[in-house]
């Protein structure tokens, strides 16, 4: 989607969530941002307290596509890094095509 397509629905929705208490998305938002690249925390194994099999147990389960939808993040690949789930949407397209 264009940033455009965004800024629209984001007031809208807004607009029609809000307005009846007054709220006016023209007069009320300075700015909008759009995150395209979301950041958030992916767990990453903790030798202390997970099992050594957890990148087994938890990540194979984490990555199991779901008929034809196919699971690619960071937390499919078990940490919290760009590259990782750049290799995992790799990985889920692979699943697609096979």
């Amino acid at each position: 989607m264009m940033f455009a397509d965004f800024e629209v629905r984001v007031r809208d929705q807004l607009d029609r969530m809000l307005g009846p208490g007054g709220f006016d998305s023209e007069r009320d938002i300075a700015a909008i941002t759009v995150n395209r690249w979301p950041h958030g925390y992916g767990y990453a194994a903790n030798s202390l307290f997970d099992p050594d099999d957890y990148d087994y147990r938890v990540l194979t389960l984490a990555r199991r596509p779901f008929g034809r939808v196919a699971i690619a993040n960071s937390d499919a690949g078990g940490d919290a890094y760009a590259h990782l789930a750049i290799n995992e949407a790799a990985r889920a397209v692979q699943e697609l095509l096979t």
